[in-house]
């Protein structure tokens, strides 16, 4: 009987969501738009930076998930599972969504605070972010909270972590170098990398500007954004790239499992209205996935396998 429910649950959920997020889906079957590999999950809410809810894409098809509500996310476990921060009211914390049963698992108990959320790649470990108005530091522990370090210090905040594909470094942005008054465009960030204890630490961005950055699954190449723009660079900070090269405010890039294709956020000039676009990893055919209006906005992309 549970689980009879919770299938009349899962179907009202996707065939009664109102407004203009049934809306974006009557768009996007129009369009017929489909993925060439793998799925996509992402976040849908009125107005950026806003909790909602995750919805998954699969070839030309998409529908919304049952986890909580969030503002990022990361494919884990072979695309298998979505890892996330819960921002709903009665779920704080760090979640494990499971694609097959519709579950959702809470990890790192008794730590409500704990943000932006990254699974090492053997599935042992989760860097995340914590901290304050005044700062923040990334952290690891282990799935149950134990095991709990500290793997940056000093002023500013420190955002982001992402494992390297073979899980011995960490990736993450900080505004440790930002000047007095702050920089351009809100702030300067620096995009750094370490090991995952902390040490070794190397700024991929100095003298320049990095946000938002994301490993190529073979973790020869970063994805980020600086100043509106897709940007690529080998992981030792050299051969920087735009890619997008677009006229708009492109974020957030994530690459697909095969390494051929970039999703990222899109805020078309002019509008509030935030899309999830796809691209070849050489920054061309450039096209939607997502066709929100008004001031739906679609964030917080992630690739994963079949």
């Amino acid at each position: 009987m549970k689980a009879f429910l919770l299938l009349l649950f899962a179907l009202a959920v996707m065939v009664c969501t109102g407004g203009p997020l049934r809306g974006q889906e009557k768009a996007a079957a129009a369009a017929d738009v489909a993925l060439p590999v793998g799925k996509i999950a992402y976040v849908t809410s009125e107005n950026f930076g806003r909790s909602g809810n995750i919805f998954l894409m699969a070839g030309n098809v998409r529908t919304m998930t049952l986890a909580h509500q969030t503002r990022d996310l990361e494919f884990v476990d072979g695309g298998r599972s979505i890892l996330y921060s819960a921002n709903d009211p009665e779920a704080k914390g760090i979640h494990l969504y499971d694609l097959t049963l519709h579950t959702n698992t809470r990890l790192l108990p008794r730590n409500d605070e704990a943000d932006s959320p990254a699974l090492s790649p053997d599935g042992k470990r989760i860097a995340f972010v914590q901290g304050g108005e005044s700062g923040s530091q990334i952290m690891t522990a282990a799935l149950d909270g134990t095991d709990l370090k500290q793997v940056t210090d000093g002023p500013g905040f420190n955002w982001t972590p992402r494992w390297s594909p073979d899980g011995r470094r960490l990736l993450f942005e900080t505004t440790r170098n930002e000047p007095p008054g702050g920089g351009e465009a809100g702030g300067h960030r620096d995009l750094y990398v370490m090991d995952a204890d902390g040490s070794h630490l190397t700024n991929l961005t100095e003298g320049s500007y990095g946000h938002n950055a994301s490993w190529s699954p073979d973790g020869k190449f970063i994805a980020y954004m600086k100043y509106g723009d897709i940007f690529t660079m080998k992981s030792d900070g050299s051969e920087k790239k735009n890619i997008s090269k677009a006229k708009t405010r492109d974020s957030e890039p994530a690459w697909s499992p095969d390494g051929q294709w970039i999703a990222f956020t899109r805020t078309p000039e002019g509008r509030n209205a935030m899309d999830i676009w796809i691209m070849k990893s050489d920054g061309t055919q450039q096209r939607p996935i997502t066709f929100n209006t008004g001031t739906t906005t679609s964030y917080s992309p992630s690739w994963g396998k079949e």
